[in-house]
């Protein structure tokens, strides 16, 4: 059992990192979205800040669901539900499509650190759950890190569509 509790944090950190890349993939694939879409940038930014408008509302909610329901089920749903957001910005066609897809976005990514911390809780002793969350919350940062140079490569390979459809099933 003790080795296994790292391998659950070890899950925690990619599942983080995934969000993250999911979450980035938009910023890089912007510009061509608009050009393509002839979207204004003021709407842009909109479209942009709308997934952290959803973000931030449901932290709470999504830590009352995982206290309610478990950490395990509550988790799975919130991945699948932020990789088919992400995959299906694919087929956007307008501003509005995008942006309620942020939303919904926003919504799913929402579960991912009150997932994480009831994780770190049931598996750490008090003693070590700084450490825990250290390494879960690394992975927004190799998410972000890794984000540009693979999201990039993704669109100049297969175009902006499909590097949402790719980056939405890494999850």
């Amino acid at each position: 059992m003790p080795r296994l509790r790292w391998l659950m944090i070890i899950l925690c950190f990619a599942a983080t990192t995934i969000n993250y890349i999911d979450r980035a993939t938009i910023a890089i694939a912007a510009p061509f979205m608009a050009k393509e879409l002839n979207i204004d940038p003021a709407i842009l930014g909109i479209i942009l800040g709308g997934f952290f408008w959803t973000y931030a509302f449901m932290q709470l909610p999504f830590g009352m669901i995982v206290d309610r329901f478990g950490v395990r089920s509550t988790y799975a749903v919130a991945v699948i539900w932020w990789s088919v957001c992400t995959a299906l910005t694919s087929v956007v066609r307008g501003p509005l499509s995008i942006l309620g897809l942020r939303l919904a976005l926003g919504i799913g990514e929402a579960g991912s650190y009150p997932s994480n911390t009831k994780v770190a809780s049931l598996w750490f002793p008090k003693t070590e759950r700084g450490l825990a969350a250290g390494i879960f919350d690394s992975g927004a940062r190799a998410g972000a890190a890794v984000s540009l140079p693979l999201v990039a490569l993704l669109i100049a390979w297969l175009g902006w569509r499909l590097a949402f459809v790719a980056t939405g099933g890494l999850g």
